[in-house]
């Protein structure tokens, strides 16, 4: 096989592989480490709605105005029936980095961090989409995103109706 078959394959299957979750689907199941609240699955918030958001790191402008955002109306999203979970892929200062997420932006709900996207490998192949999962487990909506444009609480609020 040449090399040119072998790069032609590669890419093929990984567009296969990196397929975005779609609205009905059961949400794939993940355990990531969280700052002050151990280990944290996907299971733990089963009977409820769960927003899903996916962010870099805190070192990341757009990623703080989303979380501050959130937290803004995290009251609102909670009466809603819901929780929220924000998963960072790109902090590379761990749960020092998280910890200074909390600080900055004073976020209340569980912040989970899955370097590399090995756990949440599923989710937001661009790391920008925010999910809202149902109290069964399902994903009910998808909220794409771009890196400076992230889902804010408005867009979230109106998903969880």
């Amino acid at each position: 096989m040449s090399l040119t078959t072998l790069a032609f394959a590669a890419i093929m299957t990984s567009g296969l592989a990196a397929e975005e979750l779609k609205v009905g689907a059961v949400a794939p199941s993940f355990e990531v480490e969280t700052v002050n609240e151990g280990m944290i699955k996907l299971d733990d918030f089963r009977g409820k709605k769960l927003v899903l958001a996916f962010n870099r790191a805190h070192w990341c402008p757009y990623c703080m105005k989303q979380i501050k955002d959130i937290q803004a109306n995290y009251g609102k999203i909670k009466e809603a029936g819901a929780e929220v979970l924000v998963i960072f892929r790109e902090e590379e200062d761990g749960e020092k980095g998280l910890e200074e997420v909390k600080k900055t932006t004073g976020a209340e709900f569980p912040l989970g961090l899955d370097l590399t996207a090995v756990e949440t490998k599923p989710y937001s192949q661009e790391g920008f989409t925010t999910y809202v999962i149902d109290a069964e487990g399902k994903i009910s909506q998808v909220l794409p995103g771009t890196k400076p444009d992230r889902p804010l609480a408005n867009k979230i609020l109106s998903a969880l109706k």
